[in-house]
């Protein structure tokens, strides 16, 4: 009886001993000013045996580390990272999940210390690929040269764009850049790479971001300058191929004591000329068409950009920048047109001598607001944005008819069409975000007003000079509000597997008028968006991901 109640009782302590058993040990490392610590040393120990570690992880970029089933025998947690006092930890079997904060350790003065090693170029995250600029080739030019070795992105080092993606966006610092598509262009010119940590390449945007269809996101991660003072650098490039072409920029950086500053001028000259011939044969009207034509002209730009952050407290982050755009397009188009029958007579011969001019002014204003709370992770942000637009293009189009000696004939047509378009954009957001264990929760609204006017005037060339053609002018407006509430849920369930779930309430209400026909328009409608993304690391180099969205 005795030998029976005694393996009754091993095997109910077994039970009691096997429930105790972690089977995940997660938590979260940061500084004393709420900062997340990445790649910290984590350290499962025993306390009486000093030369074995069970388990060694390192935390991510969140801060965040998961031990998944940590041996029984680790009683310690050993947290260690560089410019930070080492803290141990006891361990008990009840506890499942930490906040550890680490100190700074100001004690470690060293004259000189020489580190070699290789960093991991590129990092796979659940809905991103952090691209290291130490690695890249063209650190020493410009960012948009450095776009052709960043991966999933396609660059010549004019255009660029994120591989399967319809639209790619720019962010600078996890704010966008709402700059015209040609200034875009010319600040990722006159940003050195040097100045640049990393590239985020965001494949598949949270619920948080605003967009249409298959979109995509680069967003360039700035080096923190730390030394306080004014730094600045200039560059400028002349070239010649038919014409000089110049591109020149200018970068600025202050910092001192809380305030932050970046400013950033650039222009360029694009004058360029070419020749085009073509020679065509329509077999239905045995008919053939030849075209001679040659174009000159230039196309100038100016643009310009200020970032402000200001620390107003441990806690509290006040910034913003300010931004413009000017181009101007000049361009001339002459040449001739002859069309001939099957006996080689000519139908039609036409001199061209045609303009195209543009010009176009962008400017924007951000202003943002973030707020720290005790809690870790714990973030509140917000912006507003305005954005103003005029583009005002206009061609003036000549052709006349040539005789057999190539001599002026007679008027063919004559007609010029200016469009002018002016917009203004209005846009706020508000965003909060909390860590929790190994969930990250998210959400907020945003706001977003348009007003867009847009009117075509032409004019036909008569006897009598231009006359205005009402038939073919166009008045077009278009007011849009938007408003949309976004929620986003994502967890790391084990080591290298995570999901991220989220979903878009959007209400839009929009009016166009279209004054030349004297017709209004009024519609409004309710999207929901949801978007589901599943990542599976099954080894360093291999990744699973899977992405739905709407």
């Amino acid at each position: 009886m005795k030998h029976i109640l005694f393996t009754i009782f091993i095997f109910v302590s077994g039970i009691e001993m096997y429930s105790q058993t972690r089977s995940q040990l997660t938590g979260e490392i940061y500084t004393t000013e709420n900062t997340p610590v990445a790649d910290a040393v984590v350290i499962l120990k025993d306390s009486l045996v000093n030369t074995t570690a069970y388990n060694i992880v390192y935390s991510d970029s969140l801060g965040r580390f998961s031990v998944l089933a940590p041996d029984a025998r680790a009683n310690q947690l050993l947290i260690s990272c560089l410019g930070y006092k080492q803290t141990i930890c006891p361990l008990s079997t009840s506890i499942n999940h930490l906040q550890i904060i680490l100190k700074e350790d100001n004690s470690i003065k060293l004259d000189e210390v020489i580190v070699k090693g290789i960093r991991q170029r590129t990092k796979v995250e659940s809905d991103r690929l952090v691209y290291n600029m130490d690695a890249n080739p063209f650190s020493d030019d410009n960012a948009l040269e450095a776009f052709k070795y960043v991966p999933f992105v396609a660059s010549d080092g004019q255009r660029f764009s994120i591989i399967g993606k319809s639209e790619t966006k720019i962010y600078v610092n996890g704010r966008e850049k709402k700059l015209a598509p040609d200034a875009v262009g010319d600040y990722l010119k006159g940003l050195s790479a040097d100045r640049i940590k990393s590239i985020e390449v965001i494949h598949s945007p949270n619920s948080s971001f605003r967009g249409e269809g298959n979109f995509g996101i680069i967003n360039i991660l700035l080096k923190q300058k730390e030394d306080e003072g004014l730094q600045g650098s200039l560059s400028a490039q002349v070239w010649r191929t038919h014409y000089m072409k110049e591109r020149g920029n200018l970068n600025l950086m202050y910092h001192k004591n809380k305030l932050a500053l970046n400013c950033m001028v650039g222009f360029s000259n694009q004058s360029d000329w070419k020749k085009d011939e073509t020679e065509s044969f329509l077999k239905e009207t045995t008919t053939a068409v030849w075209q001679k034509s040659k174009i000159t002209g230039f196309t100038r730009r100016a643009n310009g950009t200020i970032d402000w952050s200001y620390q107003l407290s441990g806690k509290d982050e006040l910034g913003g920048n300010l931004n413009f755009s000017y181009s101007k397009l000049d361009w001339t188009d002459k040449g001739r047109l002859k069309q001939t029958d099957a006996d080689k007579e000519d139908m039609l011969s036409v001199q061209h001598n045609n303009d195209l001019g543009r010009d176009r002014t962008d400017a924007g204003i951000n202003l943002f607001y973030q707020h720290r709370f005790n809690q870790q992770g714990q973030v509140l942000n917000i912006d507003f944005d305005y954005i103003y637009s005029r583009n005002k293009q206009f061609v003036w189009n000549r052709m006349d008819n040539l005789d057999d000696n190539l001599q002026y004939l007679s008027p063919y047509n004559y007609y010029q069409e200016i469009v002018p378009q002016s917009s203004n954009i209005w846009s706020s957001k508000i965003e909060y975000r909390q860590n929790v264990g190994n969930n990250q929760l998210m959400a907020g609204l945003d706001s977003y007003y348009s007003k867009i006017d847009n009117k075509d005037t032409f004019m036909q060339g008569t006897d009598d000079g231009y006359v205005e053609d009402k038939k073919q002018n166009s008045h077009f407006a278009l007011e849009e509000w938007t408003s949309a509430l976004f929620a986003s849920w994502k967890r790391e369930w084990i080591s290298g597997f995570s999901t991220r779930l989220g979903c878009r309430l959007e209400y839009t209400d929009y009016t166009t008028q279209q004054y030349s026909l004297q017709e209004k328009s009024k519609n409004d409608f309710v999207r929901v968006l949801p978007n589901l993304y599943i990542n599976c690391r099954l080894s360093p180099n291999h990744v699973f991901s899977y992405i739905f969205s709407n």
